[in-house]
C-alpha cells in the first residue's frame, strides 16, 4: 500500500481492499496467530493489517556530526568518490558514524516508510478490563478480532490513534 499512496490512488485503493481480506481470511483460518502481545504490563496491537490502516509514520530531523566514505572510509568532503557510482562492485554511500536528533514528527507520508508504526499500544489496563469485564486479568491471552469486523477505514487525522 505505502509505495502507491500518492502516486496511484486506484491501485493503493485495490491494495488496501487485498491487505483487508487476506487479514481476514488469515484471522478466520489461524486465529491463534492474531493475538496482542503482551509484555512490560502492557499490550500492544502489532497486526500488519491494523497498522497498514494507521496512515502515520515518523519523520526524523538529524544533524550529521560526522560522516564517512562507504569505500574509502574518509570524510566525504575529502575524497574524490561520488555517492551512488559503483566502485569495484561497491556503491559509494556516505555512512552516518555521528548524528543528533533535533526533532521527531509525525506525518502522514514519511520519506522513509521503515518509520511507519510496528507497534501501539493497545489501551491501558483499565480500559480493557472497562471492555472485556471482571473476570479480565492483565497477561492473558487476547486475540486481536479486528480483522472479523470489517474495515472501518483509513486512519488519517490520527482520530481514535493511540501513538503511546
Amino acid at each position: 500500500m505505502d509505495r502507491s499512496e500518492f502516486r496511484d490512488p486506484v491501485l493503493f485503493e485495490s491494495a488496501h481492499e487485498l491487505v483487508d481480506e487476506v487479514g481476514t481470511l488469515l484471522r478466520r483460518h489461524y486465529s491463534e496467530s492474531c493475538t496482542l502481545p503482551y509484555r512490560d504490563g502492557a499490550y500492544y496491537c502489532e497486526c500488519p493489517v491494523d497498522l497498514a490502516h494507521l496512515r502515520v509514520g515518523l519523520s526524523p530531523e538529524i544533524r550529521v556530526l560526522e560522516s564517512e566514505c562507504s569505500i574509502c572510509n574518509l570524510d566525504p568532503e575529502d575524497c574524490d568518490h561520488l555517492p551512488g557510482e559503483m566502485y569495484d562492485g561497491r556503491e559509494c554511500v556516505s555512512v552516518i558514524t555521528k548524528a543528533e536528533v533535533t526533532a521527531v514528527a509525525v506525518v502522514a507520508n514519511p520519506r522513509q516508510l521503515v518509520t511507519r508504526f510496528a507497534s501501539i499500544p493497545a489501551g491501558t489496563t483499565a480500559e480493557l478490563s472497562a471492555a472485556l469485564g471482571p473476570e479480565f486479568r492483565p497477561g492473558v491471552q487476547l486475540n486481536c478480532d479486528r480483522c472479523l469486523s470489517g474495515c472501518a477505514g483509513l486512519n488519517r487525522d490520527f482520530t481514535g490513534a493511540n501513538h503511546g
